[in-house]
């Protein structure tokens, strides 16, 4: 039976092929390495799986190292490719977004030529699909969307760099905007909540949020040429009364023949998008 392992810093979640789903709460050990490898190990090979995806939010090699993942510490250097091989289990490793990227072509978009995904929750990610085939680059750390610089000396991503995608359109970017313009300080989900009561500040914070979004989004459709665009992840859920126009946004902001053929849409996947997306890895 082959299943698929989404590795998060808050919870590690599996898809089996029957549809069995798990979720595993990894919190409280995601700085602890040698805790969160033995957990991951014995998440991995629980239940004598045929074949095991693995996602990982981080830059993950082609091989299946993880060099480094800036909101799961413990994972930074970690071969999980060498854990399957040590406990003999076939599988493949990839980024997270870049698996959840293939999962929307494999069970929901296979009309599409070019696919790019964008998550948007604790950070931003992306992946790509063309013809079928993931583009994962030279050594597996392409469409890191997230860390392209959309505003010089801004915001502290999380990633060290300043004026990243990420440190404006994430959870924590979206909490930042809404300190710039209120002077409090909240989590994501209180800015939405108040977003949707109708206070200025928070209708601003979400407008500044989706003003950065498109402008990344813009420069990826110029770069890939994407003949769609699929949003997901739990901050682009919370959003999503507010995201109705990104479509016509986005395409009266790019140029006219990659507009022509451009549609945006949201994923349905859920919670478990990355660990379907690490499933279907296990069928190539």
């Amino acid at each position: 039976m082959k299943k698929g392992v989404d590795v998060g810093g808050t919870f590690i979640k599996v898809l089996w092929e029957d549809g069995r789903r798990e979720k595993i709460y990894v919190r409280d050990i995601s700085q602890n390495r040698e805790e969160f490898i033995k957990k991951l190990r014995d998440v991995i090979k629980d239940g004598k799986p045929s074949r095991v995806g693995v996602a990982v939010a981080g830059f993950t090699s082609l091989e299946g190292v993880v060099y480094r993942s800036p909101n799961i510490p413990a994972l930074d250097g970690v071969d999980v490719g060498k854990i399957l091989v040590e406990e003999e289990i076939e599988g493949v490793v990839m980024n997270d977004v870049s698996a959840g990227a293939f999962g929307e072509w494999f069970y929901d978009h296979r009309d599409s030529k070019s696919l790019l995904l964008v998550a948007v929750g604790t950070g931003l990610g992306a992946g790509f699909v063309h013809e079928g085939k993931v583009f994962l680059g030279s050594c597996g750390s392409a469409l890191e969307l997230g860390h392209h610089i959309v505003e010089k000396g801004g915001f502290l991503c999380n990633c060290g760099r300043r004026g990243c995608l990420e440190a404006y359109c994430s959870s924590y970017g979206l909490e930042r905007l809404y300190e710039v313009f209120s002077g409090r300080k909240l989590k994501d989900y209180q800015v939405v909540q108040r977003a949707k009561d109708g206070e200025k500040e928070a209708l601003r914070s979400v407008e500044a949020f989706k003003e950065y979004l498109v402008l990344g989004l813009m420069n990826a459709v110029h770069i890939f040429n994407p003949d769609l665009v699929v949003l997901g992840g739990g901050l682009i859920d919370q959003l999503r009364e507010f995201l109705g126009d990104l479509e016509v946004r986005l395409k009266d902001a790019v140029e006219s023949l990659p507009s022509k053929c451009l549609r945006v849409r949201f994923s349905e996947c859920g919670e478990f998008c990355m660990a379907r997306g690490a499933l279907a890895l296990t069928f190539l």
